[in-house]
């Protein structure tokens, strides 16, 4: 039973930091469509690129980069806002970052050249 909570904790811990990242920034118009160019990544690589958005900066969540990430995976409004998808994808995103076979990726973006370097090769125009 303690092995079981031990493990829980960081993804009930992640789950709230999500939630709590998303309550911060909802103010906007949530019912914007979300970016066009969405239907061209793939799931895998939506998360990547969040991550990498993520790494790229000390305060992200201010930073044009990641919101021209959030605006290019679909989870950000044209006006840099939380769209209806956000919660929902951050969510998931909490699950992808702690699967063990991620790790590779986190060190390819461990710093934040590497993070703005991977996000200008792989973002979609």
């Amino acid at each position: 039973m303690k092995q079981r909570t031990k493990a829980m904790k960081p993804t009930l811990a992640l789950a709230f930091l999500a939630l709590a990242l998303s309550a911060s920034g909802c103010g906007g118009n949530a019912n914007t469509q979300a970016s066009h160019s969405t239907g061209m990544l793939s799931d895998e690589n939506k998360h990547r690129l969040y991550s990498a958005a993520l790494a790229s900066s000390d305060s992200p969540r201010e930073s044009e980069i990641f919101k021209t990430v959030c605006r290019k995976i679909g989870i950000f409004d044209a006006g840099g806002a939380p769209n209806d998808n956000y919660v929902t994808f951050v969510s998931a995103h909490v699950d992808w970052a702690l699967k063990a076979e991620n790790g590779q990726f986190k060190v390819e973006i461990n710093s934040r050249d590497k993070a703005r370097d991977y996000i200008s090769k792989h973002l979609p125009q």
